[in-house]
């Protein structure tokens, strides 16, 4: 087996910014449809969970311990909403995108969780309802909303 290695954190924000920049408008599709079909690819690789709740655990569980993406990634229910939050995302790099593009940046993730619940569930109805930005950069609440 090939020895783990992290890539520094530098060189991944400075190219995730550079493809905004290069898609300008367009980022928003192209990052949201990369992330749905990465989640997409991953959601049918499970069993079938047995509840979404479940699965939001399971997604929290594979950004945070295998994807390495951020120090902490949480899944709580509050009411009718799923939020997944996210402490020390090693790929947000919205400010810079805003600051040199000056274009509404776009999330390399957001979409994934809504993948993940159409592929192994059967979901057809998810939807990123907001991101939420609670504190600095790295920090964010994904809200997500559906019917089951």
């Amino acid at each position: 087996m090939a020895e783990e290695k992290m890539v520094p954190q530098k060189p991944v924000l400075e190219v995730l910014c550079s493809i905004q920049g290069a898609l300008g408008e367009e980022n928003q599709k192209v990052f949201a449809k990369a992330s749905l079909s990465q989640g997409r690819q991953w959601g049918k690789s499970l069993p079938s969970a047995q509840t979404p709740e479940a699965l939001m655990e399971k997604i929290a569980g594979y950004l945070e311990k295998e994807l390495k993406i951020a120090n902490r990634v949480k899944f709580e229910k509050q009411g009718q909403e799923y939020v997944l939050t996210f402490r020390g995302c090693y790929i947000c790099h919205g400010k810079l995108v805003k600051e040199r593009f000056g274009i509404v940046p776009a999330c390399a993730i957001s979409m994934f969780p809504v993948g993940a619940l159409t592929a192994n569930l059967n979901l057809h109805n998810v939807r990123l309802k907001e991101i939420r930005k609670p504190g600095p950069i790295g920090d964010c609440d994904m809200v997500y909303e559906f019917k089951v």
